[in-house]
């Protein structure tokens, strides 16, 4: 199961509505039309990285919290790039779950 699958149950069963993209292009485009309270981001993604998707989303105005999950120096990118929290995969699914509750609360003033 890929990671985009896997975090989509994960966050589905869990309640939440989930938008995905298997990309980095496709992210930037599913962010930028649709409202978006989070957005979980892989550092390593087809045709665009991580880094680059982050860049082009805040360059739109897309101000969404982001959280880092990736098996790939996770905590250093959340520094170098300023979102708001990481996860190193593989990464325990109640763990996700609480950081995704945590962000969702402090966007709603929490």
């Amino acid at each position: 199961m890929n990671l985009t699958r896997l975090l989509r149950t994960i966050l589905r069963t869990a309640g939440l509505d989930v938008l995905s993209a298997d990309e980095g292009r496709e992210a930037i485009d599913v962010a930028s039309r649709e409202p978006v309270d989070l957005i979980i981001l892989d550092l390593r993604m087809p045709g665009m990285d991580g880094r680059e998707v982050f860049h082009e989303l805040r360059a739109r105005g897309v101000a969404a919290p982001v959280l880092i999950a990736s098996a790939y120096g996770a905590r250093s990118a959340q520094v170098e790039l300023g979102a708001e929290a990481w996860i190193e995969k593989p990464f325990d699914p109640d763990m996700l779950l609480d950081t995704v509750t945590r962000l969702l609360a402090a966007g709603n003033g929490a």
